[in-house]
């Protein structure tokens, strides 16, 4: 006993001579020989067993087996035999990996006389047939077996017996290069490869032609990332064999698309490549892929890929061995050719080994040409900006060089620069480089961040210019001018919300501020809070807007908002006295975006989102600094309720049929004045509803993050209704369109359906924060906002197709336990709630996800059709089946009481439709909940009381109406007859 635990002793194993004695002992008898043998194949079989302890293991038995004795008899093949079956039918990989781990050593020492006729004799019979069986894991793990043993020969028999056998081999890689697991390729792709390096000269060349084209031609274009990695790399480790050189020049310019390939790992695998390729004195990158593609990638790739292509072109565009000056005309050169990459080439120039004092010269050259453009392009003239800007920022750790730098930069020249550039990407970039090359004056910049922050317009969609104002935000903080700044952004805002006020009739905003830092100057001018009259084409008497005026607007939102994301600038901004005249002017543009969506075919929203945002910090400041409730800040009950009664005015107006959505209720001054304001223009209706969605998805989200926040706990219900209206008014809209052939299409068909999804996700999470938070009973809003919910999935498929609304049944899966809690608090809170819930469903259509679950269960009941009408039928209704399955799933494994109380809701939608006459609906109701839900059982509703009580005074209605002959048609009087029938299944008492 006392030698077997030696087996399981890591000091043995590490030991030479611990292994050597374990070998020993191994040989001594053959019951020794069994039991250290089962002991080794135990701890291979343990999960996390070390590389080491394997490979030791596996020394420890190639010793006894070379020893003679026991090990190499039979007990010794049944357990390489038992090692070989676990490397290859094991169904955990890290089990076959340990089990081919130990045979390696054997594999390693095939040179040795025996091994080699021993792996075949164990190998052969097993492994061919498993690469061929059905389960994919065997193939992947003989596959990984047959590239360790490869060659598999005879070492008995000669070269034209052992021909057939590597022939065979040959065959099942070139099989397994197409196999139908990804993983498998990947295996064999890299496994092939190494092949091709290791025995070159043995494999026939038509046969290495055969695998490398199929690897560049298919491989590379293949569906899977992994297995396009595995043949870049793959391709690298061939590489390194000199003979492949001559066939891979004529191949590898077939890969030149894979540096653009969609996956990073891909395209950054590509560049190491073209790296490996370009220490080869036989090859030339740029033959592989063209310069042209390796600029583009270097201009707007990853900076992992940039990184990668700026070392591969280092040495031809700023070389280490060449004159400074022949160095930097190089560079100057390539900036010239593509500025975008010539600039990213100089942000990685550093980390790639140019040296500080090199990139200090490249600087000065790059900037004396900027400052004498003659012959250049603007484009050009940027690039050599930006490309600075980029060396500076990788040397601002480097003293020395920054020493020279601002002595350089001395004289103004930062601000004849700004007089030269012309793109935001160049203005960004000197703002950047400002601090480091002239921290001693800054002042010189102050005019030009001011500029950059108050000409802003349509910021939010142009990428360069967020860049440069967000350097001229931190240029402005860190030099002392951030009262200056809100100062214009404030008269900015208060200046258009005014304009906004007086034209269409609402109260101003507040009056802006005066600086406490200086009076009132040119600045102040610019931006007066009086409206302006040289916009648009109204006179002076009756000022106008036009698209420069939202632009302004926008871009100043921007601007707030952006600030209000940093912490540092955030408090600064709400400790100042202009955040509340932002927030009031905000508040008056809010509404007339609001109040004015429809009439635009292009809406920012920016604006709003700023407004929130800013009222939510505003709250937030107050309640860390007077430690009240959160649920007590009148700040963000206030903005809210401006904002819910706004679009609940504008909805109600849309709901009760008015031609013109942009009529406004004027007070008295606006109503004089209507005759001489300038009509606002009619919009497109698709566009419009595509901005009015918009506005109401962010409100919905502001709701849910504030109320996730317990910052509006105290208007639950005001923001129900809101979600409430607003859903419906989606669902209804999307209908309309369809109706009046104004559908929406492209883009627009695109938009519309990311912000139905969207709000719908807002507005089921605000009813799932409600539901869960309710400490008494729920309020009734909630029944219905889960109605509305559920209604956009066919409201969705009728307009769009199955396609659109099978998507958003996706997202409808996740919400909807809460939406069925939502339809059975209605019957869960009490008869009264249930009482006033009817009466409004009284007044209205049948829900559409009720009557699109009573047709689906016509279609389910009907006989197929010669015509064909029903399966397509069905196939038209698709999401709403997977509605109703979802359902019903969801219904029977949960509560009975919740069972209970959603076919009270159905029962009572199939009350109204019998009230309509809408018999087909009857029927099909009571289909769904005697044959889905209870499936004809009648003890299931005997359980249920409310189901049964509903079932029985349904059934009595149903009666009443065959036996008084108020059914005017023969098929109806059917369709009654078939759902007393099916209630009779359900209840004995009928």
């Amino acid at each position: 006993m006392l030698l077997l635990r030696c087996f399981v002793s890591p000091l043995f194993l590490k030991a030479e001579e611990g292994r050597k004695l374990l070998a020993i002992v191994l040989g001594v008898s053959e019951g020794l020989a069994r039991e250290g043998l089962e002991l080794i194949r135990a701890q291979v079989g343990m999960p996390g067993v070390k590389r080491a302890a394997l490979v030791a293991y596996g020394e420890v038995v190639f010793r006894a087996w070379k020893d003679g004795g026991w090990v190499r008899g039979e007990v010794g093949e049944a357990f390489l035999q038992g090692m070989l079956e676990g490397a290859v039918f094991a169904r955990s990989k890290e089990l076959a990996k340990a089990a081919r781990k130990l045979l390696c050593v054997f594999v390693e020492q095939r040179t040795v006389a025996g091994v080699e006729k021993l792996i075949f004799r164990l190998a052969e019979p097993v492994l061919f047939r498993s690469l061929q069986v059905a389960n994919s894991n065997v193939r992947h793990n003989g596959l990984h077996l047959l590239l360790d043993l490869f060659p598999l020969e005879d070492p008995e028999v000669t070269k034209d017996v052992n021909d057939p056998l590597l022939e065979k081999q040959y065959f099942l890689l070139d099989k397994l290069l197409m196999d139908d697991c990804p993983e498998i390729r990947t295996v064999a792709i890299e496994g092939l490869c190494r092949i091709l390096n290791q025995f070159w000269e043995v494999i026939p060349s038509l046969t290495i032609s055969k695998f490398l084209s199929k690897i560049v031609d298919d491989m590379s274009k293949d569906s899977w990332t992994e297995v396009r990695l595995s043949t870049i790399n793959g391709l690298i480790y061939l590489l390194d064999n000199p003979q492949s050189h001559e066939i891979l020049k004529v191949l590898l310019p077939r890969l030149s698309d894979m540096v653009s390939d969609p996956a990073l790992s891909v395209r950054s695998a590509a560049v190491d490549l073209l790296l490996a390729i370009r220490d080869l004195r036989s090859f030339q990158f740029n033959k592989v892929v063209g310069l042209g593609t390796l600029l583009s990638s270097l201009s707007n790739d990853h900076p992992r890929v940039a990184q990668k292509i700026t070392k591969l072109l280092i040495p031809s565009y700023f070389p280490t061995k060449l004159p400074l000056k022949e160095a930097c005309a190089r560079c100057i050169a390539l900036i010239k050719r593509s500025p975008t990459a010539g600039a990213r080439f100089c942000e990685f120039a550093l980390s790639e080994g140019s040296s500080p004092r090199s990139l200090v010269e490249l600087i000065k050259v790059s900037i004396t040409l900027a400052l004498s453009p003659t012959g250049m392009t603007s484009e050009q003239t940027d690039g050599l900006v930006t490309a600075s800007a980029n060396l500076i920022k990788s040397l601002s750790d480097e003293h020395s060089s920054l020493a020279s730098l601002r002595e350089f930069f001395a004289n103004t020249k930062l601000k004849l620069l700004f007089k030269t550039v012309v793109s935001e990407e160049a203005r960004s970039a000197l703002l950047s480089m400002g601090p480091v090359v002239s921290p001693d004056d800054l002042s010189a910049l102050h005019n030009q961040c001011m500029n950059i922050v108050m000409n802003a317009a349509g910021i939010s969609e142009q990428e360069g210019c967020q860049k440069a104002v967000q350097a001229a935000h931190k240029l402005v903080f860190s030099s002392g001018w951030s009262d200056e700044m809100f100062e214009a952004l404030t008269n900015i805002l208060q200046s258009k919300a005014s304009c906004f006020a007086e034209i269409y009739g609402i109260e101003p905003p507040m009056c802006p501020v005066a600086s406490s830092k200086r009076k009132k100057g040119k600045l102040l001018k610019k931006t007066s809070a009086k409206p302006s009259h040289d916009v648009g084409k109204g006179s002076s008497s009756s000022p106008a807007l036009d698209n420069e005026d939202f632009d302004i607007v926008a871009g100043t939102s921007w601007q707030i908002d952006d600030m209000l994301k940093d912490e540092e600038k955030r408090a600064a901004f709400l400790q100042s006295s202009y955040s509340d005249v932002a927030l009031s002017s905000l508040k008056v543009i809010s509404q007339v975006y609001i109040e004015q969506c429809l009439q635009f075919d292009s809406l920012d929203v920016v604006p709003l989102l700023a407004y929130l945002n800013l009222a939510a910090q505003s709250a937030l400041q107050d309640v860390n600094q007077t430690d009240i409730s959160m649920s007590e800040s009148a700040t963000i009950s206030h903005s809210l309720n401006h904002l819910l009664d706004c679009f609940g005015k504008f909805l109600n107006e849309s709901f009760a049929g008015s031609t013109n959505s942009s009529k406004l209720k004027h007070n008295k001054k606006s109503a004089q004045q209507k005759d001489h304001h300038r009509e606002a223009p009619k919009g497109n209706a698709v566009k419009g509803t595509v901005n009015l969605c918009m506005l109401g998805t962010s409100i919905l989200k502001f709701i849910v993050d504030t109320t996730t926040m317990n910052l509006i706990n105290d208007n639950k219900v005001g923001c129900l209704n809101f979600a409430l209206s607003f859903t419906k008014y989606a669902s209804s809209t999307v209908k309309l369109h369809q109706e009046q052939s104004l559908s929406f299409k492209g883009n627009d068909l695109k938009d519309i359906f990311m912000l139905t999804r969207s709000s719908f996700t807002y507005a089921a999470k605000l009813l799932h924060l409600v539901l869960s938070n309710s400490t008494e009973t729920p309020p009734e809003e909630a029944f219905f906002l889960a109605n509305n919910l559920l209604d956009l999935v066919p409201s969705v498929e009728s307009a769009s197709g199955s396609k659109y609304a099978l998507s958003l049944i996706s997202i409808v899966k996740q919400w909807l336990p809460v939406l069925i809690l939502g339809l059975g608090c209605r019957w869960l809170i009490g008869p009264q709630a249930e009482a006033n819930n009817m009466h409004a469903l009284v007044e209205s259509d049948l829900p559409l996800w009720v009557a699109a679950l009573a047709k689906n269960e016509l279609l389910v009941a009907e006989a197929p059709r010669e015509d064909g009408q029903s399966e397509q039928g069905s196939e038209d209704s698709k999401s709403s089946r997977k509605l109703a399955e979802m359902t019903v799933i969801l219904l029977k494994k949960g509560n009975p009481k919740i069972l209970d109380s959603v076919v009270g809701v159905v029962l009572s939608n199939l009350k109204l439709a019998l009230q309509r006459a809408e018999y087909g609906f009857v029927l099909g109701l009571t289909r769904f909940v005697c044959v889905r839900l209870l499936g004809s059982d009648s003890s299931a509703s005997e359980k249920l009381q409310l189901t049964h009580d509903s079932l029985r005074e349904n059934f009595f209605q149903i009666d009443k109406h065959v036996r008084d002959d108020l059914v005017d048609s023969e098929e109806s009087k059917q369709q009654l007859e078939s759902a007393k029938a099916l209630i009779r299944s359900i209840l004995s008492d009928v």
